[in-house]
């Protein structure tokens, strides 16, 4: 403890730097206008942690609730004859019959009430910190999805590795652990109605910037199409030129990039 209640810091023979003008800066940070890089841990955005179901919603919590009264979940999503078994469960158990799954519904089901916000809560835990290198960065979003490896893809799905996840639920959990945080995009947003295809949400988000095909490298995001129409419908992140960690029905799992996944539309890069 120096002069005026300072700290100073040896950094070098006979040189010394006091508190006060000490910094600290990140070691690596993206390019402005490309995604930021979080050094504290993300939160959960996009909408309500414990959402209700209703129509059109899609993920974890309904793939739940599909799985409890026996409907297949090829296309996980919350229909008309989920919401009509619903009312009918409501009934049977004195509740307003609403069709809509609330937590008194969730519970009803034999659900707990933790998992009704805990599903809708969780991001990836934050692998990386302001010393962090670019490579540590790519490193963090692929381990993460190499947690999710083996779990069932299940549409609209962002959660947990607990659970499976669709291919761009993947990406997002990805990036969490990366430190990026691609809202609008999240977890909570993508199993809101409308928000089925965040592939082409990331596709278009010109904060991740396309680059050439033939400079493709690991942790880059491969993006495929609909042969019939052009139409984005896949992503995945790429392990090295050729091969991919993605979802695609059914289950993550690791892949060429030449397995029938559709066109390849373009490579884009998260990290510059």
């Amino acid at each position: 403890l120096g002069a005026y209640g300072l700290t100073y810091y040896q950094i070098a023979t006979n040189t010394w730097l006091n508190s006060n003008d000490a910094t600290t800066t990140p070691a690596y940070q993206n390019p402005n206008g490309w995604l930021q890089i979080q050094n504290t841990q993300i939160q959960p955005s996009g909408g309500a942690v414990g959402y209700d179901l209703y129509n059109g919603v899609e993920g974890i919590k309904t793939y739940l609730v599909r799985k409890y009264f026996g409907y297949s979940n090829a296309h996980t999503i919350y229909d008309g004859s989920v919401a009509a078994s619903v009312r009918a469960l409501q009934s049977r158990k004195g509740l307003p019959v609403t069709g809509i799954v609330d937590l008194k519904t969730w519970e009803a089901m034999g659900f707990v009430e933790s998992s009704w916000y805990g599903i809708d809560s969780y991001v990836a835990p934050l692998q990386t910190s302001i010393t962090s290198t670019r490579s540590d960065h790519i490193e963090a979003m692929i381990n993460q999805a190499y947690k999710y490896l083996g779990q069932p893809w299940i549409s609209g799905a962002a959660s947990s590795p607990e659970y499976g996840v669709d291919c761009s639920g993947l990406v997002t959990q990805a990036l969490y652990a990366s430190g990026i945080d691609s809202s609008p995009i999240s977890n909570i947003q993508h199993a809101q109605p409308g928000h089925e295809w965040n592939s082409r949400d990331y596709w278009a988000d010109a904060r991740i910037p396309q680059v050439s095909f033939n400079d493709r490298q690991r942790g880059d995001l491969i993006f495929f199409a609909d042969p019939s129409t052009g139409v984005v419908w896949h992503v995945g992140i790429l392990l090295d030129a050729n091969t991919m960690i993605e979802s695609w029905p059914y289950a993550v799992q690791v892949h060429s990039i030449y397995g029938n996944r559709g066109t390849i539309v373009g490579v884009k890069r998260v990290f510059a």
